[in-house]
């Protein structure tokens, strides 16, 4: 600090400044992060479709001779989960679609060829129906979808229970189950089922859950986070509703609950990225091992 009278009140003032803006960028950032997308939903989904790759060796029809080929046409939807947030490899630093991803490792075995990936941070069930399932191929035969923790406020959770946890944590948990509890979000999950349905008639629709993100001991509570064990409630309904309501529009939904039993954050193994400020664009999403499990998981689902 400046000695001089005059100096201090405008060093403090731009220290003032700085220290504001600093703070809008770090919420700016845990926005986007967390799924309150700063950049409008068209161009993020846009910017994250990935065009289908050439045949590679050792795959049917491989060797990049150009030929015909027996892989599955895959596309793979949905939000943040979807994309691969928290696995790092990043391929675009729009939607955060991640080369460590489900759907990428997913896209590496011999019967399936990842064709369109549209899947976007931020996304929710109104965003897929508008922008990412017009980017199937009516040909595909696979098409995989994680969706549905925006609709219920993801962002706001997260910011308000383990960010910068206040007194709105309550009530911001329970707005998301109310939503989740809601018929109408029940009908846009079955909507984003038909709608593949109807624009790729051929297809296996694949929608997949979401982890419990807290690991809980044996008194039922997170070491760490209070609120923990009460997300992890709230998440074992939204996947229940997102299963029935899977289910009844004809689709295969994946339960990861099991998958990652044992490895929430707080665990000695975790496959959840805890809430780190140096890089909170993983925080909250799986880890490259949570992603191998989600495939593990959707693998074991029979595609004629």
């Amino acid at each position: 600090m400046s000695r001089v009278t005059g100096r201090v009140a405008v060093d403090s003032s731009r220290d003032g400044r700085r220290i504001a803006l600093l703070a809008a960028a770090i919420l700016a950032a845990i926005g986007v992060i967390l799924g309150a997308t700063a950049i409008a939903p068209a161009e993020a989904a846009s910017a994250a479709v990935i065009a289908g790759k050439p045949d590679k060796p050792g795959k049917p029809g491989g060797g990049g001779s150009g030929g015909g080929t027996t892989e599955l046409e895959y596309a793979a939807l949905g939000d943040s989960f979807a994309a691969g947030v928290g696995a790092n490899s990043y391929l675009e630093r729009t939607c955060y679609t991640s080369s460590k991803s489900y759907p990428k490792l997913l896209d590496a075995d011999t019967d399936k060829k990842l064709v369109v990936f549209p899947a976007c941070s931020g996304t929710d069930t109104a965003d897929v129906l508008a922008r990412q399932i017009g980017a199937i191929p009516t040909t595909a035969k696979l098409v995989t979808v994680t969706v549905g923790g925006n609709d219920v406020g993801f962002a706001d959770v997260m910011q308000n229970c383990f960010v910068l946890p206040n007194s709105s944590c309550s009530s911001k948990i329970a707005a998301g189950a109310a939503i989740a509890a809601s018929p109408e979000f029940t009908a846009d999950v079955i909507a984003v089922v038909d709608g593949i349905q109807a624009r790729a008639p051929g297809a296996k629709v694949i929608v997949a859950g979401y982890p419990l993100l807290f690991w809980e001991n044996s008194s039922g509570a997170n070491p760490k986070y209070a609120w923990g064990n009460e997300v992890n409630d709230e998440t074992v309904d939204l996947n229940n509703v997102i299963e029935a309501a899977t289910a009844s529009a004809g689709g295969v939904f994946v339960d990861v609950e099991d998958d990652f039993a044992g490895h929430g954050i707080g665990s000695s193994s975790p496959w959840i990225n805890d809430w780190n400020w140096l890089s909170s664009t993983n925080s909250f999403h799986p880890t490259a091992a949570g992603y191998v499990a989600y495939a593990a998981a959707i693998r074991t689902v029979p595609i004629p």
